[in-house]
């Protein structure tokens, strides 16, 4: 068993990610209105270690935990959101990956490379978090010793500065899903440009076609049964870090626009006429959500990070999400509220966390199907 070397000299995750947000937050307006791949924040992420945040330290990483990690996703958030939840899509495979790691000393050469060479991991599996079975029309056909694989996998974020995809295939002798490690200079990997949307826009999470995509054996990284993913331990390790650094997204979000709020009292224009009482409620309401969502956060990802089944991830995933993220919406509401008709500016920053706020909801699974993958595994 391979165990994470800390020392208190260590860098803290949570630091560097403030220091971002604080450059990031002067250009998140301009990557909002063009939709533009943030590649000057990766660059600085990678420069400044954020990319190999979770990495262990032997292996060239600064060794930060989950939780730590969720509280840094949360800070780098403030500055732009669209950048934390690209980059979101990149963590959480390095933490399942140093999981296995810690566990079994396996995934030392891939995570020695993310530390050294500063490589970026796609993920194009938001398919598979689905109730009860579950297959993907992605195939992958068994041709003189390769793999060639062929599919349309949509909502893969930061998918212009990948390096490495992760794509879920079905075998088409074994009936398996498998997982395949896919370089995205590889023939046939094209990225098709769909992402148009309301908020998050500059997290680049477009379409990706692999036509007629050879590979070697080798890069299969996992088989997991044509069946139910979520009930596997790959997959546990995945979503063990996918829900708690996603959800901490858009807590930073909802900390950004309870910031904003309580900076405009008595500068908006209409902040002349309004009552401080009924102002004072608002605020209270406000923050009665933002506790709930920083709460829940706070106490459900140190249990995440010791959860030993999949069904202990599921449930306390799940719950971790779903209260995290409503409430953190409840928050910007208010916050909005709270700041007046000013936060309906284009040129307001309240009016862009607006935007991206509303994008948790859609992150799988998305109700009511967490509620029923959740009540499930409860009775």
């Amino acid at each position: 068993m391979t165990t994470q070397t800390t020392t208190s000299t260590r860098q803290d995750a949570v630091a560097i990610a403030q220091e971002l947000a604080e450059e990031f937050r002067q250009r998140a307006a301009e990557y909002d209105r063009t939709g533009e791949f943030p590649k000057q924040n990766y660059d600085r992420m990678r420069k400044a270690g954020y990319l190999r945040a979770i990495v262990p330290e032997e292996l060239g990483g600064l060794g930060a935990t989950l939780p730590e990690m969720a509280r840094a996703q949360q800070a780098l958030a403030r500055g732009c959101a669209s950048t934390a939840l690209a980059v979101n899509m990149h963590l959480f495979q390095v933490g399942a990956a140093r999981d296995g790691y810690v566990k079994t000393g396996a995934n030392e050469p891939a995570l020695r490379r993310i530390a050294e060479q500063g490589i970026v991991l796609g993920s194009a599996g938001a398919e598979a978090i689905v109730a009860g079975a579950w297959t993907t029309p992605t195939t992958a056909v068994r041709q003189d010793g390769n793999y060639v694989v062929n599919g349309r996998k949509y909502f893969v974020s930061q998918a212009p500065g990948m390096d490495v995809l992760r794509v879920n295939a079905m075998d088409s002798e074994t009936g398996e899903i498998i997982v395949l490690a896919v370089p995205a200079s590889t023939p046939g990997v094209r990225v098709d440009e769909t992402w148009d949307t309301t908020g998050m826009r500059a997290t680049a999470s477009h379409e990706v076609v692999l036509e007629d995509v050879t590979l070697p054996e080798s890069a299969v990284a996992a088989r997991l049964p044509g069946s139910e993913p979520l009930r596997t331990p790959q997959y546990a390790a995945i979503l063990r870090w996918f829900w708690p650094l996603m959800s901490s997204v858009y807590l930073g979000v909802a900390e950004e626009a309870r910031a904003i709020a309580l900076g405009s009292l008595g500068k908006a224009r209409n902040s002349a006429l309004r009552d401080n009482v009924l102002t004072d409620a608002m605020i209270g309401e406000m923050e009665l959500h933002f506790m709930t969502a920083l709460s829940a956060r706070d106490h459900l990802a140190p249990q995440l990070a010791e959860a030993p089944e999949p069904a202990d991830v599921i449930r306390l995933g799940i719950t971790l999400k779903e209260i995290t993220v409503e409430h953190a919406i409840a928050t910007v509401e208010k916050a909005t509220a709270i700041m007046g008709g000013t936060s309906y500016f284009r040129k307001s920053p309240m009016e862009r966390l607006a935007r991206d706020a509303r994008a948790g909801r859609f992150h799988p699974p998305s109700a009511p199907v967490a509620q029923q993958i959740l009540g499930s595994r409860v009775r």
